[in-house]
Formats: structure tokens, sequence, C-alpha cells
């Protein structure tokens, strides 16, 4: 087996005589070209692996052919080791400059000529591995958006035509009232119960639709263990004799603490207290019932209007941890990524180490840091790049956020908020202390 193919570019003939002798000793396969012309014929031929190119050439230089090498994007991996008689650091510097990856000074010596070209060959050798893998990485990404956008435009369709539905002649499916990356959420109703529910479809996975299906069944799972005013009430979970995946929970109505901070960015303490103190307690009776929610944002917690009155909803257990659950049970989250809101999320997760309810507590923080400030404790270039917000998780403090809330807010307030938001994990407040504390008269 040849340990590779070279191109010798010299008009000397004796130049490559003498390298052609050497590199075939030492295995190689090797082709000639006297000039820059017959150099360019000769690599469109057949793509050598490296290419020694004599830089004094009549016609066309050697950092004239390298040039044009390297503007050609089918030639351009292909390591240049320039041989010249011409030693000074001038020189040199012109052939880095025009794309050459050595440098090898006339008269040859054996064993530095092999050294170089067993060295660039190697690096050759993985820049086309690592292309090859980039490519096929690529062609596989294109095939699996290709399969999602034809799983979208079906379930789109599937969705349309729903309303009017009845599941396993129970749940009756209406009017679409959300949509997300999980499926579609319908206002419903019960009809042996003729009680309104929200069902949530799921939407189906061209590749992992059994995954997709063991999370939707962890949420049903994860939330029914809670059973407190303050989280969503799952009611059922089932897939019907049509094979659509569904779980019907309490039907909310009111909006979501993202749309409220939309329009009233910076809140006062006393709401910020009606918020969070029933979102503790929820929280609270989910690692009680060995449960880290995961993905504490605005997003997921639910102000629903119940008889004139707001009752705060933790919703979304979709990516609950279950901590009494076998290991190999994580898998059903993972999908080789981390699961949940990276802006919210603790250093400990970021990391990929072990953690426990004391994850949700940082996530809190986070949140009553954003309620009382509009600003995340983190700032990050858009979108946020990860390994750029664990750095900043990880090293750098937030601005105190003193200095960015409201003047009446209660330093006993923006000081817990700070705790929630350290980096050990033992440090950070219980949610009892959170919740006294917002609760403490100002």
């Amino acid at each position: 087996m040849t340990a590779g193919n070279l191109l010798v570019v010299d008009d000397s003939a004796i130049n490559r005589a003498l390298l052609d002798d050497m590199l075939a000793r030492a295995g190689y396969t090797v082709r000639a070209a006297s000039n820059g012309d017959e150099a360019l014929a000769a690599v469109a031929r057949d793509l050598p692996e490296a290419i020694l190119l004599d830089v004094q050439m009549p016609g066309m230089s050697g950092y004239e052919v390298c040039g044009r090498l390297k503007r050609d994007p089918r030639w351009r991996l292909v390591p240049v080791i320039f041989i010249s008689a011409l030693d000074d650091v001038a020189e040199k510097v012109k052939g880095f400059e025009a794309g050459g990856a050595d440098y090898v000074t006339k008269p040859f010596e054996p064993q530095e000529v092999l050294a170089r070209v067993g060295s660039q060959l190697a690096l050759y050798r993985l820049q086309r591995e690592l292309h090859d893998r980039n490519v096929e990485l690529q062609r596989r990404n294109e095939q699996l958006v290709l399969a999602q956008q034809r799983t979208e435009r079906v379930f789109i369709a599937l969705a349309e035509a729903l309303p009017g539905t009845v599941l396993d002649e129970t749940y009756r499916l209406d009017v679409k009232i959300g949509e997300g990356g999980f499926g579609a959420v319908f206002r419903g109703e019960h009809l042996r119960l003729r009680r309104p529910v929200a069902i949530k479809v799921l939407r189906p996975s061209h590749a992992e639709a059994a995954e997709d299906l063991a999370r939707f069944r962890r949420e049903g799972i994860a939330a029914c263990r809670i059973a407190h005013p303050n989280a969503v009430e799952v009611l059922d979970f089932g897939v019907s004799s049509t094979g659509i995946a569904y779980l019907v929970m309490e039907l909310l109505r009111g909006r979501t603490l993202s749309d409220l901070l939309m329009e009233e960015p910076v809140l006062p303490v006393g709401r910020c207290a009606e918020i969070l103190v029933p979102v503790c307690d929820a929280l609270a009776a989910a690692h009680s019932a060995g449960i880290v929610h995961r993905d504490v944002k605005p997003h997921n917690i639910f102000l629903h209007r119940d008889a004139g009155r707001e009752v705060v909803k933790v919703v979304d257990f979709g990516i609950a941890k279950l901590l009494d659950d076998p290991p190999e049970a994580e898998g059903v989250t993972k999908r080789g990524s981390l699961i949940g809101t990276p802006e919210y999320m603790a250093p400990e997760r970021l990391l990929g180490r072990d953690y426990d309810h004391r994850s949700d507590i940082y996530s809190l923080g986070v949140l009553l840091y954003f309620m009382l400030s509009a600003t995340m404790p983190f700032e990050h270039e858009k979108p946020p790049g990860m390994i750029a917000m664990v750095q900043s998780h990880l090293t750098k403090k937030p601005r105190p956020l003193e200095e960015l809330a409201r003047p009446n807010v209660p330093p006993s307030v923006t000081a817990i908020a700070m705790r929630a938001l350290s980096s050990e994990p033992a440090s950070r407040p219980s949610l009892r202390e959170i919740a006294a504390t917002l609760l403490a008269p100002m």
C-alpha cells in the first residue's frame, strides 16, 4: 500500500529525479511536472495529497501556482511545501502568504524532507476526514430538515382538520388555542362530564416518535404527582385509536407571565410576591414529590382567571426530571443536548453535572432578577452562544440588582435574588426563604 500520492514540481530534472528517488524509497507514489501549467493540469487530472513546489520556475512562479491552487475550493486543502534555494526570511514569508504549508531549502536533507512531507500528509488526511464528516453531517441535516418540513405540513393539515374530532369517544376538540414545538393545544370538552378542558395534541416526530411519546407521557405523570392548586392539573393521557397522542388538562383562562412582562417590563415587589410566592409553593410540592421542573421561566407561569380572581399556575412539566426514575429514563429527554432554556439554567446543568431541586431555585432567581429590573443577570450576544453563556454563568457575577431595580425595592429582596444566583447550589436560599422574603413588610 502506497504511503501517499505526491506531486513534485521543479524545472530542474536533476531535482525532480532526486526527490522522486527519495520519496519512492519511502513508499510514496510520485508524479512530476516541470512548470506551473503542467502542475495545474496534473492536479486537475488526479488530486495529489501533497505538492512539493519549486519557487523559481520559468513562466509562472511557485507562489503564483500556489495562489491559484488555494483559490479553487477543489484543491484548497492540499498542502503545498515550497522547495527553494532562497533561504532568507522574506522569501519564506512570501511562501506562507501565498498559502504554503511549509518551506524547505535546497540542498535537500532526505530526513527533513520525509519528516515534513509525512507531517503535512497526516494533517491533510485529518482535514479531509473532518471535511468529509462535515459534508455528511450537512447532508443528514438537510434530510432531517426536509423530513421535519414534511411532518410539519402534515401536522398543520391535521391541526386544521382536528376541530370537531372526538378522541376515544370522550374528548371533543374544539378551537386551537395554542401551538409550540411540542404540538398544539385545543379548547375541548369532556363529553360525559360536560367539563371544558384543554387538550394538548403531540406533534409527530419523524425520527424520534417513541421518545417524544415517552416524554409526553412523563409530563402527565409529573403533573399528576404534584396535585397542587398552583400547578396545572392533568386529567388524562392517552393515544387514540387513530394514533393521536393527547394530554388532557384543566382549561386555563388568562395569560402567561411572559405576556404580562411584555406590557409591564418591571414589576413592583408586591406584584412579584403575588406571582412568585405561589410558584414557590408549587415548586416545593414538586420537589417533595421528587420532581425537578427544569424549565422555570415566564412562559411557563400562567396567570389564570377563575371567578374573577387570579390563580398562578406552573405549567409545562414536559421536560421535568423524576428523581426516582432509573438512570436510563433520563435518555427520554436528553437527545444529546441540554434540556430547558439556557438563559434560565443553573451552572451545574450547563456543565452537564449532577443536579437536584436547587437548579429550579437558580432559575427562579433569574426570573426574580428579570421581573425587578427587565434585565437578564447575564447579557449575551444574540442569539447567545452556548460557550459564552456557560462562561458567563460560571465566571461572571451579575450586576448587583440594587443598581438596576426600583429605589423602593427592599435590600432583603435584592439580596435573596442574588443568593439564588449563586453558582454553588449549597449557597442558594430555600423556596421557603424566598417566599418569606417577598412577603415580608417593606
